[in-house]
């Protein structure tokens, strides 16, 4: 079996697990592991249009390989051993409304490994673990077409969907994402009401200088008559830059902010401070909704890590 272009580099990351206390011979043996499984682990079938036409009708929801799981639980404990969790209360303050008006997660975007970074951090607080092994993401179906990340796209709970820049570069395809991607919906709003946390990533895609991108006001519907909660993380980019194949071990945060319902004055859950939508002008408010939460996540972040939203 050939190797890929990337496992050379991938084993040179030993040496951030040495300098985070793990042994070499327990790091290299975790490592290989996820290059054995790289190289096995099949696309998604409802991703495999040519031959599997008919499951485009089926779930684009994919429940995570627990071997896959465990993997990816013993690679990130120590690399994220210095990373802080600062404003847990605020996950706290959402747990309640789960079941009700659902729970809406923006985060900013930096690394292919963010949807490991939020799950584990919250799963290893004792208090959030049943919480927190609900959360699903919004994922786009090209981590699991990329032999580095379709490993650790299994991992989690997800929701396949089809970016704009996957729909503009794969015209030949283009039903079949657009048919993907109503699907995707539809059950994103159907898992958030049964209490399951929808984490989404308004930026569409990793910054790749660390500076917060735009929310794409298309999104807007995804947050519309929930709780949301907005995240900010600040390190993932030092533990796999992106043009590197090598994990490093950096110190890091994720930081919860103060939890907003978007929706009606007369719908808003009690506790929770609402965002009015009608103050926006009808004819811009899906942007002004997100600029809002982009500005909300920048807040938390070092001014050189705000970029679009640099005035927050």
């Amino acid at each position: 079996m050939p190797n890929f272009p990337w496992e050379e580099q991938f084993m040179s990351s030993v040496a951030s697990f040495s300098e985070a206390g793990m042994a070499e011979a327990e790091s290299s043996a975790l490592l290989r592991e996820y290059i054995r499984l790289s190289h096995i682990t099949p696309l998604p079938p409802i991703l495999d249009f040519e031959n599997h036409p008919k499951l485009l009708d089926g779930s684009p929801f994919l429940e995570p390989d627990e071997k896959i799981y465990d993997l990816m639980n013993a690679i990130f404990r120590p690399l994220l051993s210095k990373f802080r969790l600062e404003g847990a209360e605020n996950f706290a303050k959402v747990i309640p409304y789960l079941g009700t008006t659902g729970v809406t997660i923006v985060e900013n975007h930096l690394s292919l490994f963010d949807a490991t970074v939020t799950s584990l951090l919250l799963e290893w607080q004792p208090d959030f673990y049943e919480y927190a092994r609900k959360i699903f993401f919004v994922t786009g179906r090209l981590v699991f077409t990329s032999d580095f990340t379709r490993v650790a796209g299994r991992a989690f709970r997800t929701m396949l969907v089809a970016s704009p820049r996957d729909m503009a570069e794969n015209e030949s395809i283009r039903r079949e994402l657009t048919r993907l991607n109503l699907r995707s919906y539809k059950e994103v709003k159907e898992r958030q009401k049964k209490g399951e946390p929808l984490v989404l990533y308004p930026e569409g895609t990793r910054s790749r200088s660390g500076e917060m991108l735009p929310f794409h006001g298309a999104l807007y519907s995804y947050l519309d008559g929930t709780v949301v909660l907005p995240v900010a993380v600040e390190g993932p980019e030092k533990i796999l830059h992106s043009n590197s194949f090598r994990f490093g071990f950096t110190e890091g945060a994720m930081r919860l902010g103060e939890p907003v319902y978007v929706g009606a004055a007369a719908s808003a859950p009690a506790g929770i401070r609402n965002l009015e939508i009608e103050r926006f002008p009808k004819e811009t408010r899906k942007q002004d909704v997100m600029d809002y939460f982009g500005r909300q996540v920048a807040s938390m972040l070092p001014a050189a890590m705000r970029g679009h939203y640099a005035s927050a």
